[in-house]
């Protein structure tokens, strides 16, 4: 892992978000907060966390429904193998691991579910969207974009605009479901490119390449459909609620609460801040996130009313509450398997041309 450029790359980022955060946050009163703290809220949070987890599994099943009868119960382990290897792997090549697992255990090809977790992925950030959305009905949320142009600086003077922050987040969901829906639609046209492009390829390689894209396009079969998409949509609710209370009951141990005028404030301040974190990091980068969530998290908070030491020592806690679990029973799930996390890795890798289930 030490001579992988993807391991630097996200070291790198890990570093930056974390210096920005040592620059700006006060580290006499984020000891105080950890000091003070009820971590026996950690126990029903992360109980939380793992039913948010069976939600995921629950809408991977009818996500893969069109190629495979899968069991919620079968699917579990596999998307908590995922998150594990996202949470100790950079640029989240855990999503490799789980479609190259899912392979292993059901008749589904590794390039078809690593599409329907590319499904997955759009519309978790376009359920964050929505909450969002719904935030600003009750919160001044509008002005965060702003906070956050103005905190992350750019070089050579560079100052965005909030609109210009809005628009970076929102384009790339919706543009990417828009390219699945199309891909859906289409799948001729996407091949027809598809076979100009790999003529510039040695032609060994053309066939096994144009096999692989054609498994990986039916992957969104049934996206055009509109009662598909409302479906996958309305799965996703109960798996951010779900998260999203796990961040309030941590939050309870903190005693955020007083923060808020009411309760009510509170657990949309807490969808805020489940939306932002998880928005920020929804790009490639570090291992399990490490810093560009605890910025956010943090950053959101402060904007919210929430001094910056409380929310800091949040942000870590909240952070090491969603990693840890997941990496541990991940683990222990492979050990009793026999299987390890770089046999996931490295044969995806090296099957990926052959894609064999």
């Amino acid at each position: 892992m030490l001579t992988s450029v993807r391991f630097w790359v996200g070291a790198a980022i890990t570093a930056v978000f974390l210096a920005l955060l040592v620059f700006r946050f006060d580290f006499g009163e984020m000891r105080e907060s950890l000091a003070s703290a009820n971590y026996v809220y950690l126990i029903p949070a992360i109980g939380v966390y793992f039913v948010s987890l069976y939600f995921r599994a629950f809408r991977w099943s009818y996500v893969l429904r069109p190629f495979a009868s899968t069991r919620t119960n079968r699917l579990f382990p596999v998307v908590m193998v995922g998150y594990m290897a996202n949470n100790v792997l950079p640029m989240r090549i855990g999503e490799l691991a789980r479609s190259y697992y899912l392979s292993t255990r059901e008749p589904v090809r590794g390039s078809t579910a690593l599409a329907t977790i590319l499904i997955e992925r759009v519309f978790d950030g376009l359920t964050l969207l929505f909450f969002l959305a719904v935030g600003t009905l009750f919160l001044p949320v509008t002005g965060l974009t702003d906070k956050v142009s103005e905190t992350v600086a750019l070089p050579f003077g560079i100052e965005p605009s909030g609109a210009l922050v809005a628009i970076v987040v929102v384009t790339p969901f919706v543009g990417v479901l828009t390219m699945m829906v199309l891909a859906a639609l289409y799948p001729e046209t996407f091949i027809k490119w598809a076979e100009r492009l790999f003529k510039i390829a040695p032609e060994k390689y053309r066939a096994p390449a144009l096999s692989l894209v054609v498994r990986f396009l039916g992957g969104f079969e049934g996206l055009h459909r509109p009662s598909r998409v409302g479906t996958v949509f309305l799965l996703s609710l109960p798996i951010w609620l779900a998260e999203g209370t796990m961040y309030y009951i941590v939050a309870l141990g903190f005693d955020l609460q007083a923060e808020f005028d009411s309760v009510g404030l509170m657990i949309v301040a807490m969808l805020v801040v489940t939306s932002v974190s998880n928005l920020a990091t929804s790009i490639p980068s570090s291992q399990g996130s490490v810093g560009p969530f605890e910025f956010f998290a943090a950053l959101s908070l402060t904007f919210l009313g929430v001094s910056h030491g409380l929310a800091f020592a949040y942000a870590v806690v909240l952070h090491l509450a969603l990693l840890l679990p997941v990496i541990v029973t991940g683990f222990i799930h492979l050990a009793f398997r026999n299987v390890s996390l770089s046999d996931l890795t490295r044969r995806r890798l090296a099957d990926a041309p052959k894609d064999q289930p």
